[in-house]
């Protein structure tokens, strides 16, 4: 016993004989002792406990965006992925997505971006980069998802043990950013339209802004997301007009494939 027992004093012991104490002076903080290894540069220990806690406060920040890039259900497709300007109408719909962006950052308020033009113009495109951006940099909270979908996850709690239908709106009305997809292709039956309503009608009355893709105009998108939808979307709006043609099938057709 007395043996095992000696190891450990033998050991710090060995360890002890290579520290010292060294004094320094600091231009910040003062002269300060500290224990250091014999030949090692004296350090500040008030200026190495700062660094310490920016380094964990880093690796806190990096795991709160890892973890709110999962949350926001980006697709694959899109993760990392930017839209390239390339026409005086896109570059115009960047600076309106540039300007959301400001708007929503300044201070917590309701506004609504929306994407609308035909089916491969790049509006999901366009709607994540700015979603991963105000995650990345702005530790902003952010869900994307169609609407399609969205309706989907809140009917299925009506057979699910532990989930209820003010549960799953709830969720939806408190990230700091929603993304709509396709919000002018609600299931048309059931309370489709009503779970719409109710999510953009919580989210505008706490502040919580949205950005909506659509195939169709802003001024014609009533017929599909109702009156009261419709005109919430109008309020501190950030109407983009992606008026060019679909770039899969121009793309496929330069390079000569059926699209």
């Amino acid at each position: 016993m007395r043996d095992g027992m000696d190891k450990p004093v033998d050991f710090l012991g060995q360890f002890g004989a290579h520290l010292v104490m060294v004094a320094g002076t600091c231009l910040d903080h003062g002269d300060a002792t500290m224990l250091t290894r014999i030949g090692a540069a004296w350090t500040c220990p008030q200026c190495l406990d700062a660094q310490l806690r920016d380094e964990q406060a880093a690796i806190t920040l990096a795991q709160r965006s890892a973890d709110r890039m999962a949350n926001a259900q980006i697709p694959k497709k899109y993760v990392g992925a930017r839209f390239a300007a390339g026409n005086e109408a896109q570059r115009a719909m960047r600076l309106t997505v540039q300007a959301f962006r400001d708007f929503i950052l300044l201070k917590p308020t309701w506004a609504a971006l929306v994407m609308a033009g035909k089916t491969g113009t790049g509006k999901t495109l366009a709607a994540c980069e700015l979603a991963q951006s105000l995650i990345t940099n702005a530790s902003r909270s952010v869900r994307y998802i169609t609407a399609k979908g969205m309706i989907s996850e809140i009917q299925a709690s009506y057979s699910q043990d532990g989930k209820s239908e003010e549960g799953e709106i709830a969720r939806f009305a408190q990230y700091d950013v929603l993304i709509v997809d396709e919000i002018d292709a609600i299931p048309a039956k059931d309370n489709a339209l009503l779970l719409l309503t109710e999510i953009i009608n919580r989210r505008y009355n706490d502040n919580k802004p949205v950005i909506v893709i659509s195939n169709q105009p802003l001024m014609t998108l009533a017929q599909f997301v109702g009156d009261r939808v419709h005109s919430r979307l109008h309020e501190n709006s950030f109407p983009c007009n992606f008026s060019w043609e679909d770039y899969r099938r121009t793309g496929a057709a330069s390079r000569g494939v059926q699209a």
